[in-house]
């Protein structure tokens, strides 16, 4: 009985780790997208050379373009970090007047260590972060389609450093990026055709 055990639980952990990789792992790197979306090539894609982690996911959106880029950089937190404040009179201008866009060189707000490489609204926006354990690009592409929808196309790719620290970082974006995307890609298409 204590030899059974722990072969069950090996077959078990060994079918649900095999589940994953042919089953569920390639539905979330590829949500949403066709094949024509998944292998085109995409802004960004040459900020991380042999990618170790590639997904792209797309979702159409009832509304057109100018109404999405409004939502995905208020919603998704792609705004730069707000600079220190110079002391004023008592007059503050209202926060909407302090960014007149995202421009190349943004620092992204939040901590995150993205920065803005490309920004062409509302078509085209492109982040990369170089950290100490992976550089990691996110490329978001906007598309008119008919009847003035949206093509919303989102691809991450990360470029791990050999090691422990690198490994460890692509494990846990394996399926975090996918929970935090989807929900954010969902969420700016809900808020987007609520305003139609």
């Amino acid at each position: 009985m204590f030899m059974f055990m722990p072969r069950s639980l090996f077959r078990l952990a060994a079918g649900a780790a095999a589940g994953y990789l042919l089953a569920v792992r390639p539905w979330h790197l590829r949500w949403g997208a066709d094949d024509r979306e998944v292998h085109a090539d995409m802004p960004g894609d040459d900020l991380v050379r042999q990618p170790q982690y590639q997904a792209t996911r797309a979702i159409t959106v009832e509304a057109p373009a100018a109404t999405v880029w409004a939502w995905l950089v208020r919603l998704g937190g792609y705004q730069p970090a707000s600079p220190p404040r110079p002391a004023t009179s008592g007059h503050e201008e209202p926060p909407e007047q302090e960014r007149q866009g995202l421009k190349v060189g943004d620092v992204l707000q939040g901590g995150s260590g993205f920065v803005v490489e490309q920004a062409d609204p509302p078509q085209t926006l492109v982040m990369v972060m170089r950290g100490a354990d992976a550089t990691t690009s996110c490329s978001v592409s906007l598309r008119d389609l008919e009847d003035g929808r949206t093509r919303m196309i989102f691809r991450v790719r990360i470029r791990a450093q050999p090691g422990v620290r690198g490994t460890t970082y692509l494990a846990t974006q394996d399926v975090g990026d996918f929970l935090a995307v989807r929900r954010q890609m969902l969420t700016i298409k809900e808020r987007a055709e609520s305003v139609q």
